[in-house]
């Protein structure tokens, strides 16, 4: 049975999660601080008020945050998976392709010599050569 290799770039996609979380809370802590500082630094704010006002900002950036971050890894993600699976196949089907080519190459060649010794009356007991698809029919 043949087992199909996987890429090391589709492990990947597993950390992203990790990667997605990391980014958003910098991205929020950051974000936060800004307008924690923009915010203290006026004269009618007080503590609490400051807070309310910080929050109320934060909340709709880490919706937007989440939405581009998550949504940008997960469509990457998707195009990455989907090119890698093609780019495998190609190559996979490349390769089956020079085997059969290389094959029958060398198919032909050993029918040569086996047709110069028929004619020429010399016993020809070489083998033919292994089909590399195990398959007992000649090329």
């Amino acid at each position: 049975m043949k087992t199909n290799t996987r890429s090391p770039l589709l492990f990947a996609r597993i950390d992203w999660i990790v990667l997605e979380i990391l980014i958003l809370f910098v991205a929020t802590v950051v974000y936060t601080v800004i307008i924690w500082i923009d915010e203290s630094g006026k004269t009618s704010q007080i503590g609490l008020e400051t807070l309310k006002i910080t929050i109320k900002e934060v909340v709709p950036f880490f919706q937007l945050a989440l939405i581009y971050i998550v949504g940008t890894f997960e469509i990457g993600g998707e195009i990455m998976l989907r090119y890698t699976h093609k780019i495998q196949q190609a190559i996979a089907q490349g390769i089956e392709q020079g085997r059969t080519e290389v094959y029958r190459a060398w198919y032909a060649e050993w029918e040569k010599r086996k047709q110069e010794a028929a004619e020429k009356d010399i016993p020809f007991s070489e083998p033919p050569p292994p089909n590399p698809n195990n398959a007992s029919e000649k090329e």
